[in-house]
């Protein structure tokens, strides 16, 4: 049984700095690795040890965890910058056995494709095992499903109930899927204290050059007028998987000020959730 949640990363799949980037937003995190940040990924603390998604940075995400042996890893999809450090367990690295993988069927049909990561399960550095535990509960969210489908988590603890959600495409899309009017209203309906929540952009035309609708997650702005300012007995809603130009990656932003006066947080690098 895990006891804990820890963040291992709040940044998107690519992490702050990211590759071809000469934006402010990725010069500032060269200049001073202070403003660097690692992909998401939750480490789970408790008798075993977890990971929820394995990044490209797991081996100093593992180290932030206090670097134990790790048990099992579950994967929420299979989009590269959420599956890439699954190489790292390999014979040219730490050459795991047989831990525990869990992911959904469609996400199993993707990785025994792949030619890479189908040597990991053949090798035995990696074991498929179910996808849902009596404390950990996968959640179907629509977000870009051509080749498999993503899924939140949902943390039954005896302390709080956590929902781990970085992807998803729009809130009008996710709430018609499972059921509710509003946000608030789902996680109500779960019990949720704590909402893990994907913050990939601040607004719909942050990436400028690109076309956003290419990829597809529901803006801040957007998220807080749905949400409002906080009010008693609403859960915490810690934002996450924060795209290398969001500007809450700066403290002293408007936009940082704006959500935290909401009685909103933002992820950090190291937060510790009780289960």
């Amino acid at each position: 049984m895990y006891k804990q949640i820890v963040l291992l990363g709040n940044a998107q799949d690519a992490g702050r700095p990211q590759i071809g980037c000469n934006q402010k937003c990725c010069t500032d995190a060269r200049l001073d690795l202070n403003l660097s940040r690692m992909p998401v990924c939750l480490g789970l603390k408790g008798e075993s040890f977890g990971l929820v998604e394995v990044t490209r940075r797991v081996g100093n995400q593992i180290f932030l965890l206090g670097n134990p042996e790790i048990s099992e890893v579950w994967l929420s999809h299979a989009h590269l910058g959420h599956i890439e450090g699954l190489g790292q367990f390999g014979k040219e690295a730490f050459n795991s056995k047989n831990i525990k993988l869990r992911c959904s069927s469609l996400v199993v049909d993707y990785v025994m494709k792949h030619p890479i990561w189908k040597k990991l399960i053949e090798r035995g550095n990696f074991t498929f095992d179910k996808f849902q535990t009596d404390r950990i509960v996968p959640i179907e969210v629509p977000h870009r499903a051509q080749d498999f489908d993503t899924h939140a988590f949902y943390f039954k603890g005896e302390n709080n109930k956590i929902l781990f959600l970085p992807d998803h495409d729009s809130w009008e899309k996710t709430l018609d899927f499972v059921g509710y009017e509003n946000p608030m209203e789902w996680f109500n309906s779960l019990g949720c204290t704590v909402v893990l929540l994907d913050g990939t952009f601040w607004h719909s035309d942050e990436l400028k050059g690109r076309v956003q609708s290419n990829v597809p997650h529901p803006p801040v702005r957007e998220t807080l007028d749905l949400i409002g300012k906080r009010r008693e007995g609403n859960p915490r809603i810690v934002f996450i998987h924060l795209n290398h130009t969001n500007p809450l990656h700066y403290p002293d932003s408007e936009e940082y000020l704006e959500l935290i006066n909401l009685g909103w947080e933002v992820g950090e690098e190291g937060m510790e959730f009780n289960l």
